[in-house]
């Protein structure tokens, strides 16, 4: 492969973003050559910055908040699974064409991410808290794993039928039905509840006593918490400092921020872009010291 590969992320803000440090760890064991930039762009110049990255050359964008969803306004194609979801976290041109295609990692990223912290999800019942942008991303292949029910709460109940409603439990492009998705009130009263194996934290709550109101949830057996986002190497997460604290003390719990998933999320664009699948075992340490 020759020449440089120009890539980057795009988002508002961006000045905490990690892509440039992993992609430039992936690139470097890799042996290829890449310039990955974070750019900072406003909603009113998005589809005007994302035509001119490709046009002048760009092979590759990933994008975070608040762009998901409008970036796909920039974009000539879809996967399957931005269609299922409708959003996006990277784009590429593509040889030959230059068009502009859209996908999304972060589902298989979190599945990639939950193996990685020795979450097994299959046949459990698994509760994701937060019905926003995140919680949609994680869903569809959440539901290829089959767990036996996906639910779904929120402090703000009424957000919550519209995610639900995009994901059936048998789709037209389905060969097999999917894991049900239900809000929480409807897995208390009609389903015969077992308890939650996994937790999922998918909202941007800033302070442990925001997940107060979870406490009343059927969680107190479980044994898997994990959260979306992630934290310093020295810093623990909101959701982590409160899952600590849940359940039966004297059962083992298995509680891991979403490290793990950025990683592989991240990983996967590189591979979209670059065709070579990268080394994933980073530490937090290298990462944010690099």
């Amino acid at each position: 492969m020759s020449g440089i590969i120009k890539l980057g992320v795009i988002g508002d803000p961006i000045n905490h973003s990690l892509s440039p440090n992993i992609h430039k760890l992936f690139a470097e064991r890799a042996k290829i050559e890449i310039e990955y930039l974070a750019y900072r762009v406003a909603s009113s110049n998005l589809e005007n910055f994302i035509k001119s990255f490709f046009k002048d050359g760009g092979t590759g964008l990933n994008v975070t908040l608040p762009h998901k969803v409008d970036c796909l306004n920039s974009v000539d194609e879809f996967s399957l699974i931005v269609k299922k979801i409708g959003a996006a976290n990277t784009l590429r041109r593509e040889k030959g064409t230059n068009k502009i295609f859209a996908d999304s990692t972060d589902g298989m990223g979190l599945i990639k991410g939950l193996h990685g912290a020795k979450i097994n999800e299959i046949k459990s019942d698994i509760l994701i808290i937060g019905a926003g942008g995140a919680a949609q991303s994680i869903i569809h292949n959440l539901q290829d794993r089959h767990p036996r029910v996906i639910v779904i709460a929120n402090r703000t109940k009424e957000k919550i039928k519209p995610v639900i409603s995009r994901f059936p439990p048998l789709d037209y492009d389905d060969l097999y039905p999917n894991t049900q998705v239900v809000d929480i009130e409807t897995y208390i009263n009609q389903w015969n509840h077992q308890g939650f194996h996994t937790v999922i934290n998918a909202t941007s709550a800033r302070k442990d006593s925001d997940f107060k109101w979870c406490e009343s949830l059927p969680i107190e057996d479980a044994t898997n918490f994990y959260d979306l986002s992630y934290s310093m190497p020295d810093e623990t997460t909101p959701f982590i400092k409160w899952a600590r604290h849940q359940g039966n003390s004297s059962v083992r719990k298995n509680i891991s921020d979403g490290f793990g998933m950025l990683i592989h999320q991240a990983a996967l664009s590189f591979e979209i872009w670059t065709g070579i699948k990268p080394d994933t075992n980073i530490s937090k340490g290298e990462l944010f010291n690099g």
